[in-house]
């Protein structure tokens, strides 16, 4: 994981629930999905706001390991903008984050909308 992560730092013990959420996406990245799905969780009940963990979760559904894979196999995860998670994440994503996301999902959102056929 390349990019940064974050948590609410109004949120009780930011910290922690931050490093819970580096070790989902270590989990993730690892192939430990259920691993991963629990840390999200975990952070989510302590931030409910938290994109990453949404976007986390999305990842551990497709069992993704790497976000990368949203760009290379756009039409194997075609279907992940329709997950509730997707939209999760977008809705709590400030705008840097939001273009991150979009920029991960670029060739998705080109198939959704049929620019390729």
């Amino acid at each position: 994981m390349k990019r940064e992560l974050s948590v609410d730092k109004n949120c009780e013990n930011s910290e922690s629930v931050l490093n819970e959420l580096r070790l989902g996406y270590i989990n993730l990245e690892d192939g430990l999905f259920n691993l991963a799905q629990t840390n999200f969780d975990m952070v989510i009940l302590a931030d409910p706001t938290c994109a990453d963990a949404y976007w986390g979760l999305m990842l551990c559904k497709y069992k993704i390991r790497r976000e990368e894979a949203l760009k290379s196999n756009a039409t194997l995860y075609k279907d992940i903008v329709k997950l509730k998670e997707y939209d999760k994440a977008m809705e709590n994503a400030d705008e840097t984050k939001k273009g991150i996301f979009k920029n991960l999902l670029s060739e998705i959102l080109k198939l959704q909308q049929g620019d390729n056929y």
